[in-house]
């Protein structure tokens, strides 16, 4: 059976915003790309095994501080640099560790890296990948994305 990335990748985050930082995000079709919003956080982890790529969280700065103020308890003003890269880290994980689980392998697993976060006002790059899945989603004003990432098979 086939997985549909887009929706599962659609319903775990819908899942992880609204059950853990109790947000509504509503998956979207606008397009959000992070060279035309300003600056953004891009969280990504990697998954290694018999399934290899990576996942990323692409965030507005403004939500991941807003993120990062509801997961720290903290107001916005009081939360740090630090706070927003962990909490969209730790987002980017929770993501991550769901999709692991479409994809490994029942004889092999799969193993997911430690979260790493990049702030910039450009798009992320994965070396050696191309694009197999992605989902934007809206909160309030804010759009973000979840983009599933495939490593390219070298041809023999």
């Amino acid at each position: 059976m086939e997985i549909d990335f887009n929706l599962e990748i659609s319903q775990y985050t819908k899942d992880i915003w609204e059950q853990i930082l109790g947000l509504e995000v509503i998956p979207t079709t606008e397009d959000f790309s992070p060279t035309e919003k300003g600056t953004t956080l891009a969280g990504c982890v990697q998954i290694m095994g018999s399934w290899e790529g990576s996942v990323e969280l692409l965030c507005p700065a403004e939500l991941a501080k807003k993120v990062a103020s509801i997961m720290f308890g903290t107001n916005l003003d009081e939360t740090s640099e630090d706070d927003i890269k962990d909490a969209l880290g730790e987002l980017t994980n929770m993501t991550g560790g769901n999709i692991k689980s479409l994809v490994h392998d029942a004889d092999q697993e799969c193993f997911l890296s430690l979260p790493a976060v990049a702030v910039s006002d450009i798009q992320m790059h994965v070396p050696g990948t191309h694009e197999v899945a992605k989902a934007t989603f809206k909160h309030e004003n804010h759009l973000f994305a979840v983009r599933m990432l495939k490593k390219v098979e070298k041809k023999k």
